[in-house]
């Protein structure tokens, strides 16, 4: 006997409740994205702080590498440290600095010592190409600066007090004569090496000369990065590196601050200037 119409129509309605559809609904689709968003915005920020500490230890490992060749420099050229100061291809002579390093002038010459990687790796110009080769050990990967649409090759700078040499007297960095320019690797360890600072991760608007200037007068010459933070890792002349944090608001704001002058006075008591003359050199 067939069964009647209105059962099947009934066992249609009850089958049609528990045959799952064939794809999400909208509802279960908004789920999934919230809780997608959720975890995005859990997670970004331990993202973010792996790969700034990833930044970090790359540019202290780069450091070291310099450091390195440093003593090595040292060692080979019979106790003289590698020469520093700042020059172009056109003023070098017969002179090499470690790498070539100009001033904050328009000039081509002076702008392509920033973007010319040639520069740094060949023996000709720098005086550390037969020891670091490698172009992006000059470069800290936290320095996103950008130089005439072109990216920077070098980050960092040598304290002005270890080898200057050109130009003579320090031109326009100015080298204290009731300080100690260090000339000798020897010089350097009778003077507590682990306290004399050496290669600095100089601020990207700041870098300009291969020294790093340090004014015994009361004017912040150039300024640390704050890339990584409030902090900038150094090196010092006994090889080791370390990140310094910086400590006043005001070395924070004008290492982030275009350049405009090197002249910049330090009117209120500057704890991170003094620490910097503390460890760039000795009285004489």
């Amino acid at each position: 006997m067939p069964e009647a119409p209105h059962n099947t129509c009934k066992e249609l309605r009850n089958r049609a409740w528990t045959v799952p559809p064939d794809g999400f609904t909208l509802l279960e689709l908004l789920v999934v994205l919230a809780v997608i968003t959720i975890l995005a915005a859990l997670l970004l920020p331990a993202l973010m702080r792996g790969k700034a500490s990833a930044g970090r230890v790359a540019c202290i490992n780069n450091l070291r590498q310099l450091a390195l060749a440093w003593q090595m420099y040292a060692q080979d050229a019979n106790d003289r440290l590698v020469p520093n100061g700042y020059a172009t291809p056109e003023t070098l002579a017969d002179t090499r600095l470690w790498v070539l390093g100009g001033t904050h002038r328009a000039e081509a010459a002076h702008r392509l010592t920033l973007t010319n990687a040639a520069l740094l790796t060949d023996s000709r110009y720098a005086a550390f190409a037969p020891y670091l080769p490698a172009a992006q050990v000059y470069k800290c990967p936290a320095d996103r600066l950008r130089i005439d649409g072109q990216p920077k090759v070098r980050s960092y700078a040598l304290n002005s007090y270890l080898g200057w040499t050109v130009p003579d007297g320090g031109g326009e960095c100015p080298l204290s004569p009731f300080h100690q320019n260090f000339t000798r690797l020897s010089q350097v360890s009778a003077a507590s090496p682990a306290e004399r600072l050496q290669f600095v991760d100089v601020a990207p608007e700041w870098l300009c000369h291969a020294a790093f200037g340090i004014a015994m007068i009361g004017v912040f010459y150039q300024f640390p990065s704050v890339e990584h933070g409030p902090a900038s890792p150094l090196s010092f002349a006994d090889g080791h590196v370390t990140t310094h944090r910086w400590r006043d608001p005001w070395t924070l704001q004008m290492a982030r601050t275009p350049f405009v002058t090197h002249l910049n006075w330090a009117f209120q008591p500057s704890g991170d200037l003094q620490w910097l003359r503390q460890h760039a050199t000795v009285p004489r």
